[in-house]
């Protein structure tokens, strides 16, 4: 049985990862679904929804 094709490659991802550089979007993280090759790319960290006890008294 012949090896099955990749859904997505090295290639892909650095396009990608690129394409976010050159317009000057920050890349905190680069998720990719297995199965489907779907690549999600994200820009922003997530806001802490608790926060820190230790930060309020520093500030």
């Amino acid at each position: 049985m012949a090896a099955r094709r990749a859904i997505f490659t090295q290639s892909d991802v650095t396009k990608v990862l690129k394409a976010y550089r050159d317009a000057g979007l920050p890349v905190v993280r680069c998720e990719i679904d297995p199965r489907t090759g779907k690549i999600v790319v994200f820009s922003t960290v997530a806001p802490d929804e608790g926060g820190n006890p230790w930060d309020a008294a520093t500030a």
